[in-house]
């Protein structure tokens, strides 16, 4: 057989299941869809980029995108700061803090937490919230932007993996140096101009890396089982004077240290349906400092408020479940 005509068949072959995966990258599970079409990354084509000064991931200003996971599709939209508004307001009467369930994972903005709050109490709310955030992300957005949006109220939603997520952003080392800190006083260097990072990120962009059958190669010989330190980060979850809990509680106080500087009220909202225990931390660590706490057992459990099907994350019901028991305790009398 001619050279030439095993080559063309070699690339016509090729070409064939790039337009397969292309179609239907589910082709391969649903991991491996999730890998490819996910755009909660700093790669190219994702959400996110990297700071270099700061050594943590931010959303892309002023971007407009379609979402993919586990079979969900949403309209991802960021204002000029990065965040998941339609819009950059400011002043905000409220600010959200928290991880993909605060963002509005799987659902578009008008079934997110923040946009069920603003109907119901008729007033400016603005989401801080991304993917994957931890009191790490968590304690320097409320030190670099309370003052900013200048709210009344700093609303502070607490999930079970944030614990965990800590292992994945800091060493041991950088965990102790910052107990050694005084909340009130823990200052950051400049953020890096997102225009700069996203011009070098550009440059760097390699075509063939957004071929799915670079994708599919990268993904069949880089699968990973689970961490070798993941019974480690479990074991510490369960354990209130472990190394992350500490250094979580220290970014709470750091977050309220902000918030007060700002006349604003902190206030602590744990999502913690699948975890009683950590409820129980964060109640009696509430209660020690003068925190406000808002119960949401009652409204987050099973056959109570909406989750999306094999994913796990709110429906907008299940988000306006946890909008309106927010919106009841910050109405509440007892809270100025």
């Amino acid at each position: 057989m001619p050279v030439g005509l095993v080559v063309g068949s070699i690339l016509l072959g090729l070409a064939l299941v790039e337009g397969v995966l292309r179609l239907s990258p589910a082709v391969l599970g649903q991991e491996f869809a999730n890998g490819v079409l996910s755009k909660y990354t700093d790669r190219p084509g994702g959400i996110k980029y990297w700071d270099p000064v700061l050594k943590m991931p931010f959303m892309i200003p002023s971007l407009t995108t379609e979402m993919y996971y586990n079979g969900y599709r949403w309209r991802h939209r960021t204002d000029a700061l990065g965040f998941r508004n339609e819009t950059l307001r400011i002043p905000a009467d409220v600010v959200l803090l928290g991880d993909s369930l605060i963002y509005g994972h799987g659902v578009d903005v008008d079934q997110t937490v923040g946009h069920h709050l603003e109907a119901l109490l008729g007033v400016r709310v603005v989401n801080l919230a991304s993917q994957g955030d931890c009191a790490f992300q968590q304690a320097y957005l409320a030190t670099a932007y309370v003052g900013l949006f200048r709210p009344r109220y700093v609303v502070y939603f607490f999930f079970s993996n944030d614990i965990t997520d800590l292992f994945s952003h800091l060493s041991d080392d950088r965990m102790r140096e910052y107990l050694a800190l005084d909340p009130a006083l823990v200052r950051y260097p400049p953020r890096t101009d997102p225009a700069v990072v996203l011009r070098r990120k550009a440059a760097a962009e390699r075509p063939v890396r957004r071929l799915y059958l670079w994708k599919a190669w990268r993904f069949l010989t880089t699968r990973r089982g689970p961490p070798a330190d993941l019974e480690r980060a479990l074991r510490a979850s369960s354990d209130e004077d472990s190394l992350p809990w500490r250094y979580t509680k220290k970014a709470i106080l750091q977050m309220k240290a902000a918030t007060e500087q700002q006349g604003a009220l902190f206030v602590m909202a744990p999502l913690t349906w699948h975890n009683p225990g950590h409820h129980d931390i964060l109640a009696r660590f509430a209660a020690e400092h003068g925190i406000g706490m808002v119960d949401t057992r009652e409204i987050i459990r099973a056959g109570g408020p909406g989750f999306l099907p094999g994913d796990g994350h709110f429906t907008g019901e299940g988000a306006r479940a946890v909008a309106m028991a927010v919106a009841a305790f910050l109405a509440s009398p007892n809270v100025r």
